[in-house]
């Protein structure tokens, strides 16, 4: 994504919208499964007792077929996952943008009484940067997290 700071702008990224999306796309892709088997059902009805030149050109075009569908339905598939893997990592950036938001806001918030004591003491630890949060999976694309700090999401 980039850096990120408390002075760093909000990811522009449509997070719900991107998850709708993995969803929509999975259940095409089972969509497209589903009318596949049903034809190639039907097919096999339609070449039951059927010999000769023909019969070899309709088998040929229904592996065309066979190898088509499975194409498109790999290729839904996938962009579902890359809309699921690219929600992931725009909500860790944002989250750590949040994160050094929040942070600048305490350190901010501090007393000069407090500020000298963490002279002496040492800064508070606000811990580490929040990873990405796991990858959504099908068939649902659920969010695997809820924001942090979403307070600091300005928008």
């Amino acid at each position: 994504m980039g850096g990120y700071g408390a002075s760093g702008n909000n990811v522009n990224f449509a997070f719900d919208l991107a998850l709708e999306a993995a969803r929509d796309l999975y259940e095409l892709a089972g969509v497209v499964h589903d009318k596949h088997s049903a034809r190639t059902g039907e097919a096999a009805l339609a070449v039951d007792g059927w010999e000769g030149g023909h019969r070899d050109t309709f088998d040929g075009k229904l592996s065309t077929e066979n190898t088509d569908t499975e194409t498109v339905r790999a290729a839904l598939v996938a962009l579902a996952g890359k809309f699921a893997s690219e929600w992931a990592a725009a909500r860790g950036e944002q989250d750590r943008i949040n994160q050094a938001r929040w942070v600048q806001q305490q350190k901010d918030d501090d007393s000069w009484v407090e500020d000298g004591a963490e002279l002496i003491v040492g800064e508070d630890d606000y811990g580490p940067p929040p990873d990405d949060p796991r990858v959504p999976e099908p068939p649902g694309y659920r969010p695997t997290r809820d924001p942090i700090h979403p307070e600091y999401e300005y928008g």
